[in-house]
């Protein structure tokens, strides 16, 4: 984070200096007459824009988090502005000075305002993603819907694109068009604060793309400045101005490819490493607390033992036993393999050592992510082992469908069943519930005393 810290500086000094020596010769503010160049440095930005908004949407559905999804609006409205009030007008020749202009620069000052608020905004987590990244986007193509209207509609000064850099330069008029160089101050101020704000944003939450972004902002406000000493009128010329917010969208794209790679990169090894904690997780509320149980009983075995503990023991182990095949399934297990088979598979092997029948009705072909897949296995074994062991039914049914897009699973027996509110504390009870809820899945458990159990799970 220092290395950004003094980037973020060295880029301010730099653009600082320059400017300055913009003020003291003025004639340095225009570099180019070249059309070409005029032509890429108004329809490069906007591409930029949109690869550093793809990304920040990425950030957000990744995060769910307020600035991501502010941040990815205000590129979304950098970029479709830049598009559609600059470049293509531009590449159709169909540039209208008192329309495009105005336009371009009344959204330019709403994308710098929604910049500097995702610099500043909470990260707390939306619960609805897809609502409010549809909502964002309404807000997005409204605001531009209307600033198109309003702009047309409004009698705005018509800027003077036929004057030529000379004449300005032998004649200026610091009067002329005072809401132009206003503007651009303003919104040069804005990009000055969403510097600050995600410089300290990177530090506090050691996110180098924050850094970058401040980085980025330090151009955009340097070129707005140059704005405001000399507004760009000139359609045929290029300015230092129009330079500075060219390296502004370079380095947002930058970052963004270079945030985007660093993810893909990182998310082999963060998927390894979830994995493994989930098995350790596994591993310690299973296996480890029945050997744990185990080790206790029989150190205190003294003489002969009732048949009470015997049971007991031989439950114990039993569980323990099925805990460990299942985490070893799901570490051997292929995550091309149908989840229809990999439950048939344990289901039966539950079913088989306790000699009773299983009844099978599942759809073929089903796949789920490898973490919803592990979770159905599992509270679907735990319910089978449950029916075997306590039901005394001699026959245990499992199905698997498709419904509402997701899938179903029912585990029922018609056996002897159990009170749920004196068994609502139980270990498997527990345990099925928990795993259903780390996945979104909506489980329930329905048993009467002498009229079988059910349990069903959607997800």
């Amino acid at each position: 984070m220092r290395n950004v810290r003094m980037t973020v500086f060295a880029v301010t000094a730099v653009s600082a200096a320059v400017t300055a020596a913009v003020i003291e010769f003025p004639r340095l503010n225009f570099i180019s007459g070249l059309p070409s160049l005029r032509v890429a440095t108004d329809v490069i930005p906007p591409l930029f824009a949109f690869v550093a908004g793809v990304v920040a949407l990425g950030r957000f559905r990744r995060s769910g988090r307020l600035n991501e999804l502010i941040l990815a609006g205000s590129l979304g409205t950098l970029a479709l502005s830049g598009l559609a009030f600059v470049a293509v007008p531009m590449l159709l020749q169909r540039f209208w000075p008192a329309f495009s202009i105005w336009a371009a620069l009344a959204a330019s000052a709403f994308g710098a305002a929604l910049f500097a608020w995702a610099a500043f905004a909470p990260r707390r987590r939306l619960r609805r993603c897809k609502r409010a990244q549809a909502a964002a986007a309404a807000v997005v193509i409204g605001t531009l819907l209307l600033i198109a209207i309003i702009v047309n509609v409004a009698r705005l000064p018509v800027v003077p694109a036929a004057t030529t850099v000379h004449s300005q330069l032998a004649q200026p008029d610091p009067d002329a068009y005072t809401a132009l160089p206003a503007t651009e101050l303003v919104v040069a101020a804005t990009y000055g604060m969403a510097a600050a704000g995600f410089l300290r944003r990177s530090g506090r939450f050691h996110d180098q793309f924050f850094g970058w972004l401040a980085v980025s902002a330090v151009p955009a406000a340097a070129a707005h400045a140059n704005y405001f000493l000399r507004p760009g009128l000139y359609l045929h010329f290029v300015s230092l101005g129009d330079v500075f917010l060219l390296c502004f969208y370079a380095v947002l794209c930058g970052a963004s490819v270079w945030d985007s790679w660093s993810y893909w990169r990182a998310a082999p090894e963060a998927a390894v490493l979830a994995e493994r904690r989930r098995i350790a997780r596994d591993l310690h509320d299973g296996p480890a607390q029945e050997l744990a149980y185990l080790r206790r009983n029989i150190e205190s075995l003294n003489g002969s033992v009732d048949a009470e503990t015997k049971a007991h023991l031989r439950h114990a182990a039993e569980r323990a036993e099925l805990d460990i095949r299942l985490a070893i399934d799901a570490i051997a297990v292929s995550p091309s393999q149908f989840v229809n088979t990999a439950l048939a598979q344990a289901a039966s092997e539950i079913t088989a050592r306790n000699h009773v029948k299983l009844e099978l009705d599942v759809v073929p072909g089903i796949r789920l992510p490898p973490l919803r897949a592990d979770a159905l296995i599992r509270i679907a074994c735990e319910a089978v082992s449950n029916a075997v062991r306590h039901s005394g039914a001699e026959r245990v049914s499992l199905s698997l469908q498709r419904q509402n897009g997701g899938v179903r699973l029912r585990v029922s027996d018609h056996g002897s069943g159990f009170d749920l509110v004196a068994q609502a504390d139980g270990y498997g009870l527990t345990s099925m519930r928990d795993r259903a809820t780390l996945v979104g899945a909506d489980l329930r458990i329905s048993s009467v005393p002498g009229g079988g159990t059910e349990v069903e799970v959607d997800l």
